[in-house]
C-alpha cells in the first residue's frame, strides 16, 4: 500500500489540525512515525505547517515509511477526524473539459448532421474559492436554499510542490508532489436574481458562479506522494451515487496531461506550494442523466491507489 497522507483532528473541541499517515488499521501521527524510525523529529517539525510542507520533505517522508513498518496499534489515533488534506490551498484550479468524453455528452445535444466535436487546443482553466469550496472526507454537502440543479464531477487533484514559474512541459512533472482526489460539484441552474433578459457572457458567469457554493470541493480522504504513484497519467477513477457507478474512466483519456496542465498555468501565474489542480471529470455527470443532487444521497468517488473520497449530501 503506498504512503496515505492526512490531515487530521483528534479532538473536535480544540480542533487542532495534525498531520499523519492512514492505514487499514486507522491513523498514525506524525511523531509517532518518526519516533518508530527513531528520526529526530524536533530538528525538522518545526518546518512542517501543514501537509504541503510535509510533501516537499523526502528525508520525512522515508523516516514515515520506515516508522509504519515499526509502530503498532497503541500508537493510533483514537477518533481520529479527517480533514481535507489541505484545508485552504493557496489557489484551487480546475479544468473545463478536459476528457472528450465529457466535452462529447455535454455537446450531443446541442450538435445536429453528425457533427465531429473538436479537441481542445489549449486547456480551460479556471478557479474555485478555496476558503469556502474545500471540505474533508465524510463532510457533508448541505445545499443551499437556493439550489436548483447541483451536480458531481469526479477528479482526480494534483497537488503543487515546489514553486512553478513559466516551466516546461518536460520540467513540470519535478513540481508535482502528490495526488488527491476532488469532487467539482457544480450548481448547473444557477438562478439568484431574476433577469428579464439574458446579456452576452451571462450563462458563462452563471456557469462560472454556480461552482463557488459552500462546500462545492470535497477533497481527500488522503494525499498519496508522486512517487508512489506508477504513473499519475494512468489512474483509474470512478463514482457513485447512493452505491450506483455513475462515472468510470481513467486519467489516460485526458485530453491534457498533469504536465501540459501544470506547465501551462504556470505561464499564467506562478505556481505555490500547496496550490491544487483538479484535472477534469469524465462522462456521466448527472446533469445528462437528469439527476439532480438531493437530501440523503451520498457520493462516493474512488481511486485504487488513493481511497474513497465520500460525501453525503445534506438538503437546505
Amino acid at each position: 500500500m503506498p504512503l496515505r497522507l492526512v490531515s487530521y483532528v483528534a479532538d473536535t473541541a480544540e480542533e487542532i489540525i495534525s498531520v499523519g499517515a492512514l492505514t487499514d488499521e486507522g491513523v498514525f501521527d506524525i511523531e509517532a512515525l518518526l519516533a518508530a524510525a527513531d528520526h529526530a523529529a524536533d530538528e525538522y517539525l518545526f518546518d512542517i505547517v501543514g501537509l504541503e510542507d510535509l510533501l516537499i520533505s523526502p528525508e520525512l517522508l522515508d523516516a514515515m515509511r520506515d516508522g509504519l513498518s515499526k509502530v503498532d496499534a497503541s500508537d493510533l489515533i483514537e477518533d481520529a477526524s479527517l480533514t481535507a488534506p489541505i484545508i485552504y490551498p493557496p489557489k484551487l484550479f480546475c479544468l473545463a473539459t478536459n476528457y472528450m468524453s465529457h466535452m462529447q455528452e455535454g455537446v450531443s445535444q446541442k450538435l445536429q448532421g453528425g457533427k465531429q466535436v473538436r479537441e481542445l487546443e489549449t486547456p480551460r482553466v479556471f478557479m474555485k474559492p478555496s476558503t469556502n469550496t474545500v471540505i474533508g472526507h465524510n463532510e457533508p454537502l448541505i445545499l443551499s436554499s437556493v439550489a436548483q440543479s447541483v451536480d458531481y464531477e469526479a477528479e482526480m487533484a494534483i497537488i503543487i510542490g515546489e514553486p512553478a514559474h513559466e516551466v516546461s512541459i518536460e520540467e513540470a512533472s519535478a513540481h508535482i508532489s502528490g495526488v488527491t482526489i476532488c469532487n467539482d460539484i457544480s450548481e448547473r441552474q444557477l438562478k439568484i436574481w431574476e433577469r428579464e433578459e439574458e446579456r452576452d457572457w451571462d450563462k458563462f458567469f452563471d456557469w462560472l458562479n454556480g461552482k463557488w457554493y459552500d462546500g462545492f470541493a470535497p477533497m481527500g480522504p488522503c494525499v498519496v506522494p508522486v512517487d508512489e504513484i506508477d504513473d499519475i497519467d494512468a489512474m483509474d477513477i470512478r463514482l457513485s451515487l447512493n452505491g450506483e457507478v455513475m462515472q468510470e474512466a481513467n486519467t489516460r483519456e485526458m485530453i491534457f496531461n498533469c504536465a501540459e496542465i501544470v506547465s501551462y498555468i504556470s505561464h499564467i501565474c506562478t505556481l505555490q506550494t500547496g496550490d491544487i489542480i483538479a484535472t477534469g471529470t469524465p462522462a456521466g455527470v448527472g446533469s445528462h442523466r437528469g439527476i439532480k443532487l438531493a437530501d440523503g444521497d451520498v457520493m462516493e468517488v474512488e481511486m485504487p491507489e488513493i481511497g474513497v473520497l465520500r460525501t453525503p449530501v445534506v438538503g437546505p
